[in-house]
């Protein structure tokens, strides 16, 4: 069997190909094929994985970036690669025609510029759409646009890492799949604990609370900063994260007195580090896909206060359900943090097994089986 996950425009360091590289390696391990394909280059390629320029996406060539700097400026990033899928697509086609894969997926939006051409291949959908697409529009340029998400994720495959996302899918993008169900992300437990024994490279306090993300307008920082201040305060805050609001944020921290208590590292490379000596993880986000933050908390053995997005839900159940808040609910937050460092529960990796990498390779090859048996009309 031979597979492929498209990437499109990112590449070895970014998130999408972190969250796929361990089930990726379960898959080789069943000898099953995985090959990851690329239309920006994501430095040297590994094993038999693709780097296929696309005229009108990639960046490798001056024309190619003007093209596609010039148009996505005039029509809109998400309309120009609407209107000429059907040319990138017979460009990513034709280089894979030989290939004889016996499955696609296309990770996170590189569908988008390729629906024209995706057929019974899958789209796997790592966020919640509506919110992260449709969030800033409004009138008549949000209705536009939810058209043309409608246009591209209906008659599809797809497979989301939540329950929520599809939620979101089907209500908010109001998308007509051929196919819709939940397939997760999966986690090499024993390579995150490896990783967590080397230390941070940022200097911290002995035991903090934390929160890390791209300060934006779905993370909602300023609602864990609400409720900070009014929680005891035993330990100091730390939120990991670089973007435009983090000076909002720090002025923020200051009216509210936290200047002292709240401290903002910047972007960390090297995160997985600082679970160690956290004594809790918050969530405090509006928007989730399957939250990554919250698998590593789980298995660094740290408890975690959660807002009803996204997966959230899906990660801390049983249990650990009662540690979820309502989205934008500062004063239940800052209960669930008093109460939770008060009488801390014991989590590890056994409050999220489903995530194991070998159990979501299983799930792939399911997928793929089951469709090529349709192809062959069993």
């Amino acid at each position: 069997m031979k597979i492929a996950f498209i990437l499109g425009a990112a590449n070895y360091k970014l998130a999408l190909y972190r969250a796929t590289i361990d089930t990726a390696s379960a898959l080789r391990e069943k000898g099953i094929e995985v090959n990851y394909i690329f239309w920006e280059y994501p430095g040297t390629l590994q094993g038999n994985d693709q780097y296929i320029p696309i005229f009108g996406l990639s960046k490798e060539t001056r024309v190619s970036k003007w093209f596609l700097k010039l148009l996505s400026s005039l029509l809109g990033r998400h309309f120009y690669y609407f209107l000429f899928s059907r040319f990138f697509a017979a460009q990513l086609y034709r280089r894979i025609r030989s290939e004889n894969y016996d499955a696609l997926f296309f990770h996170g939006m590189s569908c988008i510029p390729m629906h024209q051409g995706i057929k019974n291949e899958f789209i796997i959908v790592h966020s919640c759409k509506a919110q992260n697409l449709l969030g800033k529009l409004s009138g008549i340029k949000r209705k536009f646009y939810r058209k043309i998400y409608q246009k591209i994720y209906s008659d599809k495959n797809l497979l989301s890492v939540s329950k929520d996302v599809s939620t979101d899918m089907l209500n908010g993008i109001g998308a007509s799949p051929k196919t819709i169900g939940e397939i997760y992300n999966g986690f090499n437990f024993a390579r995150l604990k490896t990783a967590m024994q080397n230390p941070c490279s940022v200097t911290l306090p002995d035991a903090y609370i934390m929160s890390a993300g791209r300060p934006d307008r779905t993370k909602r920082f300023d609602i864990l900063l609400e409720a900070y201040a009014k929680t005891r305060r035993a330990y100091p805050l730390v939120i990991f994260g670089d973007g435009k609001k983090l000076g909002e944020l720090k002025e923020q921290a200051a009216k509210l007195g936290l200047s002292n208590d709240v401290i903002f590292p910047g972007f960390c490379s090297d995160l997985l580090g600082a679970y160690r000596n956290a004594v809790l993880y918050v969530s405090s986000s509006d928007v989730e896909g399957l939250p990554t933050v919250i698998v590593e908390s789980l298995v660094s053995e740290t408890p975690v206060v959660a807002t009803d997005a996204g997966g959230s839900n899906e990660l801390l159940a049983g249990k650990l359900a009662k540690w979820i808040v309502r989205r934008g609910d500062a004063d239940g937050l800052a209960k669930a943090i008093d109460d939770i460092l008060l009488d801390p529960p014991e989590v590890s990796e056994k409050d999220i097994d489903f995530l194991d990498y070998r159990v979501v390779a299983d799930k792939y090859a399911d997928v793929v089986n089951k469709s090529l048996e349709r192809s062959s009309g069993k």
